[in-house]
């Protein structure tokens, strides 16, 4: 592994798989991208809750602003998740806002801008009928991806 994607997020399952991540990354001397995603629907959502308080924040707040926070809450987890497993790793913070239906084009442009061989990401256990009709997000990243993924599940 030269560079490895990990998709975060602020929950325990993602510290778990960022330490995982940063321990493969510091055997093999590689880096790591961090990739936070935010849906456009969320990014809406804090607007019209901001719009609640304050018309005046409302309107400055976006998809900047969003990114922004991605970016703040990634480095504090990452801070805290490279320290517990003590490894010196490079990381690199890479937002996206995205379609939540194209969350896995996402997973897969930013593994491809950042020429990542490897990516990590948390899987969900649904069931066999549940899988068949609305599909896994791990599982079009698996077949899609030219290199390999490891799969935590929630």
């Amino acid at each position: 592994m030269n560079h490895g994607l990990v998709v975060i997020d602020d929950t325990d399952s993602h510290r778990t798989l960022l330490e995982t991540a940063a321990q493969h990354a510091a055997g093999a001397d590689a880096d790591l991208v961090l990739l936070p995603m935010a849906s456009n629907e969320s990014v809406a959502a804090e607007r019209e809750a901001i719009s609640q308080v304050s018309d005046a924040h409302a309107s400055t707040f976006g998809t900047d602003t969003t990114e922004q926070r991605l970016v703040h809450t990634t480095k504090r987890i990452a801070r805290e998740a490279l320290t517990d497993v003590d490894a010196d790793v490079e990381y690199t913070i890479v937002p996206r806002i995205v379609d939540g239906k194209k969350e896995a084009t996402a997973i897969l442009d930013a593994a491809d801008q950042h020429d990542c061989d490897h990516i990590f990401m948390i899987g969900t256990k649904r069931s066999r009928t549940g899988k068949a009709i609305f599909g896994s997000l791990a599982q079009s990243v698996m077949l899609a991806f030219d290199g390999q993924v490891t799969v935590e599940l929630e």
